[in-house]
């Protein structure tokens, strides 16, 4: 709806990122003209160039003219950055990302998806009914999805889907008319002081809409709601509840009921009981806006999946029956599930896992837990800690992956003679190689770098 924007020449810093790469293609749909810059080239900026959008290496000060009505930057890239002092040298209209993606909500009716996991999930989910539905939506969402493009669905009506962002309170930038929070655990904590910070952030973002779509298995979260909200999970008094949860040739299915009403049974192809909540929260949000339950679960069960959410990427090149997965869990809760959901997939299999945890703070304020989350796993090559750009500030030196693996096999004596360190992705291939049996599931988590290792493999 390009009457919205009235931007003729935008640029973008920390063009490569997810969020700022789907701005990218939003701006490029409402015919702005469009050039970027990043630290580094990737996919991502190479198929924004194919769009014919100029992407320089940073720092690009100097690409900057005041010919641009628009600077829009990563919250990774400091006030003190070139392009920023520059942009404001040249009085360009400057928006962070979340901030610009607010503006953007509240020129639309926005569904915002909130929460420390599932986010991507539930977003696409939803992009997808309402697309079904007829109700053009546009979507920004936080990972690649086969049906749009790459992370963006372009859409004509007034309805807007968005991943939002928790980091930083980063969803409090949006004015939704429909926020969905799918559930609320310690996380961020270089941020956040603790869990009630979190849960008050939450409370913020749920009394910025009309309605809220809640998790009531999150007992915490739960008791945020107001009398116009909704929770869906697993619990006799959620208002959209999943009862006969089973297993499938090809994913899982249940039978979905609001207020104890039986409504149809939901099909899925993705594993995890998460996954089935993350169902639920866009079956409730996507009923809120007005789609039929019968074509919400007609859309939900053609999902099937998303980049870097329990995605299998193939077979290992040379070692027969085997199967790589990819995933992007990074948070003790979501590694811990997403073993589990491959162990329930693939009982008869041995699970070889890969971990590079993200950020040496979440490393070390959730040590413990991510030192009980292995469980599962048969196999275990832990990954240095991935240090990302823009939010380390200092490195803990008393946090390692060494130090998080000797807790591991202290938790899980049957892991002592089966797993190991690896420094970097190039060992850790190295190491796979030598590791992986016939019929070996392979699963690559961590929301780092490590999924190059997962297209390596494959090929």
């Amino acid at each position: 709806m390009s009457e919205r924007l009235n931007y003729k020449k935008a640029f973008l810093s920390g063009i490569g990122g997810i969020g700022l790469s789907a701005m990218a293609r939003h701006l490029l749909n409402h015919n702005i003209t469009v050039e970027g810059s990043d630290a580094v080239a990737s996919d991502i900026t190479a198929a924004l160039e194919k769009k014919g959008v100029n992407v320089w290496t940073q720092p690009a000060a100097d690409k900057l003219t005041s010919d641009f009505d628009l600077f829009i930057y990563s919250p990774a890239i400091p006030a003190n950055h070139p392009e920023r002092i520059r942009a404001a040298e040249l009085g360009i209209p400057s928006y962070s990302y979340p901030e610009f993606l607010g503006v953007l909500s509240r020129q639309y009716r926005t569904i915002a998806i909130s929460g420390t996991h599932g986010k991507s999930t539930t977003t696409a989910m939803v992009g997808l009914i309402m697309a079904e539905a007829g109700l053009d939506p546009t979507v920004i969402v936080g990972t690649q999805i086969a049906q749009f493009d790459h992370n963006y669905r372009a859409g004509q009506s007034d309805w807007l889907v968005v991943e939002a962002c928790e980091y930083r309170e980063h969803m409090l930038q949006l004015a939704p008319e429909i926020a969905v929070v799918t559930n609320a655990e310690a996380d961020h904590l270089d941020y956040y002081q603790d869990l009630d910070h979190i849960r008050s952030s939450f409370q913020k973002f749920i009394n910025s809409s009309s309605t809220a779509i809640i998790n009531g298995n999150d007992s915490g979260l739960a008791e945020l709601r107001r009398s116009s909200d909704r929770t869906f999970g697993l619990l006799s008094d959620c208002h959209w509840q999943a009862k006969n949860i089973q297993a499938t040739a090809d994913g899982q299915e249940f039978t979905v009921q609001q207020e104890g009403h039986e409504l149809g049974v939901v099909t899925l192809k993705i594993p995890g009981q998460f996954n089935i909540l993350n169902a639920l929260a866009a079956v409730a949000a996507t009923a809120k806006a007005g789609v039929a339950i019968d074509i919400i679960i007609a859309a939900l069960a053609k999902y099937n999946g998303a980049w870097r959410r329990f995605e299998v990427v193939g077979a290992v090149a040379g070692v027969d029956d085997t199967l790589v997965i990819s995933d992007y869990a990074h948070h003790p809760t979501a590694v811990k599930a997403t073993i589990g959901a491959a162990r329930d997939f693939y009982p008869d299999r041995r699970l070889v896992v890969v971990f590079q945890p993200h950020h040496h703070n979440r490393t070390k304020n959730l040590f413990d837990q991510f030192s009980r989350s292995f469980g599962g796993a048969d196999y275990l090559l832990m990954s240095e800690i991935y240090d990302v750009k823009g939010r380390e500030e200092s490195y803990d030196q008393d946090v390692s992956s060494q130090l998080l693996l000797q807790a591991i096999r202290e938790n899980n004596p049957a892991l002592i003679n089966s797993s190991i360190y690896v420094a970097d992705a190039q060992e850790v291939l190295r190491q796979l190689k030598a590791v992986i049996r016939d019929g070996d599931i392979v699963l690559i988590m961590g929301a780092g770098d490590i999924d190059d290792v997962a297209r390596k493999l494959t090929t």
